[in-house]
């Protein structure tokens, strides 16, 4: 039975890079961070970046699509994002290595199946990101938005692992240094989820068979990694779940997951999601 692998490469505003690997489909997550820098994350993990088959970005924005351009140059890899998203990139790959996607439409990459799913922020057409193996592992990547409406609560049912933006706590940023304009966009519905947005979220989507719980885009400024894993730990341990929760890290790449190493639950659908 072939793996199902899963790794954060790098997360915050420095860089955002993730890795997800099955079977010969190798893609990255993201390209915040510069070639050099990726390679040497990859490396890591024991992953060669020479080996990636497709790099998918969840918006323009630098953090997340700095070497987009450069990794489709460099490694002949085709570059899939909205066609919003294609047309803000600063450095934008070849034209016959633009991809473009739609929110809500699925699309297969070798042995993987993923739907983007459109998300409140302020970019062009923003994403997150669902995977599925055929074979019964799903895992998203939900990060860099200001809410979680209910189509998105309801694309997140159902997961093994979720990668989950916890980007501040409310009351450090409020008494922090960020001026008030800046303040004021991060807690905007186009914004970035707060540790209790982000919990609220964990809330709404947990399920017996969620194993793997990655908290995300942590501010540097406004947030700490126990704030964060606070605010998780009380939704699972209120729940009585197991999930494990690990903090994505600026400075390194995490240990890899292994969807297929999930004990195998079954996980009905919430659809009775705010009704």
């Amino acid at each position: 039975m072939r793996s199902v692998r899963l790794c954060v490469l790098s997360s915050g505003s420095g860089g955002n890079c993730l890795y997800v690997e099955t079977g010969a489909t190798r893609v990255l997550v993201d390209a915040g961070l510069p070639l050099k820098e990726t390679a040497k994350r990859c490396a890591s993990v024991g992953v060669s970046v020479k080996d990636v088959t497709d790099v998918l970005l969840t918006h323009e924005h630098a953090d997340h699509s700095h070497a987009a351009g450069i990794l489709a140059r460099r490694l002949g890899v085709q570059v899939h994002a909205t066609r919003g998203t294609l047309q803000s990139l600063r450095d934008p790959p070849p034209p016959e290595l633009k991809v473009p996607l739609r929110g809500g439409e699925p699309f297969q990459i070798g042995d993987l199946r993923i739907t983007p799913v459109a998300v409140p922020h302020d970019a062009s057409e923003p994403v997150a990101y669902v995977f599925e193996d055929g074979m019964g592992a799903r895992a998203a990547i939900v990060t860099d938005l200001g809410c979680a409406p209910r189509k998105v609560l309801l694309a997140l049912q159902g997961l093994d692992a979720l990668v989950l933006e916890m980007n501040h706590d409310a009351r450090m940023l409020l008494e922090g240094p960020y001026p008030f304009s800046l303040k004021r966009r991060i807690r905007s519905d186009l914004g970035h989820l707060s540790n209790a947005q982000g919990a609220q979220v964990l809330a709404q989507v947990l399920h017996p068979g969620l194993r793997h719980v990655v908290l995300a885009h942590l501010s540097e400024h406004n947030n700490t990694e126990r704030c964060a894993r606070t605010a998780a730990e009380c939704v699972l341990e209120r729940a009585g779940s197991g999930a494990n929760v690990v903090v994505g890290s600026q400075a390194r790449a995490l240990e890899p997951l292994d969807l297929r190493a999930c004990v195998r639950i079954s996980r009905p659908r919430q659809l009775a999601l705010f009704a």
